[in-house]
C-alpha cells in the first residue's frame, strides 16, 4: 500500500532538489536581460544553443541512463557486477561526448554555414563549448538517475545543489564580466557544469573502477538503442519549432523565453515522476497482478500533483515576467498558460511508458515517436511560417495528443492496467482543450492574458476538487491525524487514488 506521508515527503525532497538548477536558471535570465544587456534576439540565439546542447546530451546518453535504471534491479545484489555496469555506462557517455567535441572542432566552419544569422555562423567561437555543456549535462543526469534509484539522497542533493549554483554563477559571470553576448552565457554554462561533471567522473571511477565491458554493452544496447532513437525523435518534437522560427530571432526569443519557464514546470514534473518511477518499477517487478492497484493509485496521484502545480504557477510566472523583464520579452507572459498545460501530455506519456519500458518493449517508442514527429513537422511547415509561434504551439499539441493516445493503446495491449480514464485521460485533456479555446478567444477579441489565465486556473482547480473530492477528504483526514492528533497510525495509507 502507499504511505501518503512518506510519499509526499520524498516527492517534495526529490522534486525540489531535482528542479533546483532549473529554478536558479529562471533567476539568471532577468539578471542577464535588459536594455543594456541581452535582448530578445540574444535569447533567440540562446534558444538555438539549447537545441545543440540537448542534441549532444541525447547522443551522449544514448538511452543508457534509462537502461541503467532498468538493469539496476537485475544487478543491485551483486556489487562487482553492478560496479562494472555503472562504470561501463559512464565510459560510454564520456566516449560519445568527447567524440562529438572533436567533431565540433574539426567541422566548425561547416556547421556554422548551416545558419543564416551572422551571430551563429562563427561556430568555432561557441560551438565546442556548447558540445561540452551537453556532455556535462549527460554525466550529471546519469549520476542523479543512479543515486535516485539507489536512494542515496545525500548524493542526489549534493549534485543538484552544486550543479545549480556553479552553472548559474558562471553563466552570470560569463555574460556580465567576460562577453556581453550569448557567447558569455555559453562559456559560463560549460565551465560551471564541467566542474560538477569532472567531480562525478572522479568519484564514480574511484568507487567503481574504470570499465567498458563488452558483455554489459551487449546486454545494454539492445535495450537502450530503441530508446535513443526514440529520444532523438523526441528531441525533434521539442525543438523543431525553433528552426521554423529562426527567420525572426526576436519572436523566437519571446517564444523560447516563455518555454524556459514551461520547461521549468516540466522539470518539476520530472522531479515528481523521478520520485515515483522507482516505486512503479518495484511494483512491476513484484508482479502486475499483485501490485495492480498500487500502480493505478500512485500514477493517478502523480498526475493530480502535476495538475495542481500547473494551476498554481501560471499566474505567478506571468507576474514575474512582467515585473523583472525590461525588453520585448515581456510579451512572453501572454503565452505562458497555453505552454504550461501542454506538458500535461508529457506526464501522461511518462506514466503510460513505464510498463513498456520495464517489459523492455522499447522498440515501440521509436515507431510511435517517428510517426508523431512526421505529424509535428508537417503542421509546423504549414502553420508556423504563417502564424508564428502559435503554429508551433498547435503542432506540439496535436502531435502530442496522437502520441499519448496511441501509446495508451499500445501499453494496454502489452500490459493491461485498469486506469481510471476520467482522471488519467478525459479530465487532463479537457484542460488542454479549454486552454486552447481560451487562447483563441484571447487572440480574436484581444482579451487581457491575465483574465484568460484566471479562467483557466479556476477551471483546473474546480475540476480537481470535483473529481478528487473523495481523495482530498481522505488526505485531509490523514494529515490531521498525522500532524495534529498524532495517533499511532501516522503512516496510514491512502486507498482512494
Amino acid at each position: 500500500m502507499i504511505n501518503i506521508k512518506e510519499h509526499f515527503k520524498l516527492t517534495a525532497i526529490y522534486t525540489f532538489f531535482a528542479t533546483f538548477p532549473a529554478l536558479l536558471q529562471l533567476i539568471v535570465y532577468p539578471v542577464i536581460e535588459g536594455e543594456t544587456r541581452l535582448g530578445a534576439e540574444d535569447f533567440g540565439y540562446l534558444a538555438i544553443v539549447e537545441v545543440i546542447i540537448s542534441l549532444v546530451f541525447t547522443i551522449s546518453i544514448f538511452g543508457t541512463a534509462n537502461g541503467l535504471a532498468r538493469l539496476y534491479y537485475d544487478n543491485k545484489d551483486e556489487k562487482q557486477a553492478y560496479n562494472r555496469l555503472v562504470s561501463t555506462v559512464l565510459t560510454g557517455i564520456i566516449t560519445r561526448g568527447l567524440l562529438l567535441t572533436g567533431l565540433s572542432i574539426l567541422f566548425a566552419p561547416l556547421i556554422g554555414s548551416i545558419f543564416n544569422l551572422p551571430a551563429l555562423q562563427d561556430f568555432s567561437e561557441y560551438g565546442p563549448w556548447t558540445v561540452v555543456s551537453g556532455l556535462n549535462r549527460a554525466v550529471i543526469f546519469m549520476a542523479v538517475v543512479l543515486y535516485r534509484h539507489e536512494k542515496k539522497l545525500s548524493y542526489f542533493i549534493i549534485i543538484s545543489l552544486l550543479s545549480g549554483l556553479l552553472r548559474s554563477g558562471f553563466q552570470i559571470a560569463g555574460v556580465l564580466f567576460y562577453d556581453l553576448s550569448f557567447k558569455g552565457y555559453v562559456y559560463g554554462t560549460a565551465i560551471g557544469g564541467g566542474i560538477v561533471a569532472l567531480g562525478i567522473i572522479a568519484f564514480i571511477y574511484s568507487t567503481c573502477g574504470i570499465h567498458n565491458k563488452k558483455s554489459i554493452n551487449t546486454e545494454l544496447y539492445p535495450f537502450s538503442r530503441p530508446l535513443f532513437f526514440s529520444e532523438l525523435i523526441f528531441w525533434g518534437l521539442l525543438f523543431a519549432d525553433r528552426f521554423f522560427l529562426l527567420g525572426n530571432p526576436a519572436e523566437l526569443g519571446i517564444y523560447d523565453n516563455a518555454l524556459k519557464f514551461a520547461m521549468g514546470i516540466q522539470l518539476v514534473m520530472q522531479g515528481l515522476s523521478a520520485s515515483v518511477q522507482p516505486e512503479i518499477f518495484r511494483f512491476l517487478k513484484e508482479g502486475i497482478e499483485k501490485k495492480h492497484e498500487d500502480i493505478r493509485k500512485l500514477s493517478s496521484l502523480l498526475l493530480a500533483e502535476s495538475l495542481v502545480i500547473i494551476a498554481i504557477t501560471i499566474i505567478p510566472v506571468m507576474v514575474f515576467i512582467m515585473i523583472f523583464y525590461e525588453t520585448s520579452l515581456k510579451l512572453s507572459a501572454g503565452i505562458v498558460a497555453i505552454l504550461f498545460v501542454r506538458y500535461i501530455f508529457r506526464v501522461q506519456y511518462v506514466i503510460f511508458s513505464w510498463p513498456l519500458m520495464f517489459s523492455k518493449k522499447t522498440i515501440w517508442f521509436f515507431i510511435l515517436n517517428f510517426f508523431v514527429l512526421i505529424i509535428n513537422l508537417i503542421i509546423n511547415w504549414i502553420l508556423t511560417p504563417r502564424i508564428g509561434y502559435y503554429g508551433a504551439i498547435t503542432a506540439f499539441l496535436v502531435s502530442s495528443f496522437f502520441q499519448v493516445m496511441i501509446l495508451l493503446i499500445i501499453q494496454q495491449k502489452v500490459i493491461p492496467i485498469n486506469w481510471n480514464y476520467k482522471k488519467m485521460v478525459y479530465f487532463p485533456i479537457s484542460i488542454i482543450a479549454v486552454a486552447s479555446l481560451l487562447e483563441i478567444v484571447k487572440f480574436v477579441y484581444n482579451i487581457n492574458a491575465f483574465v484568460i489565465s484566471f479562467m483557466l486556473t479556476g477551471f483546473i482547480i474546480t475540476g480537481l476538487a470535483i473529481i478528487y473530492k473523495n481523495e482530498l477528504s481522505g488526505v485531509l483526514k490523514n494529515l490531521w491525524k498525522n500532524f495534529f492528533t498524532k495517533t499511532p497510525d501516522s503512516g496510514e495509507q491512502i486507498n482512494n487514488f
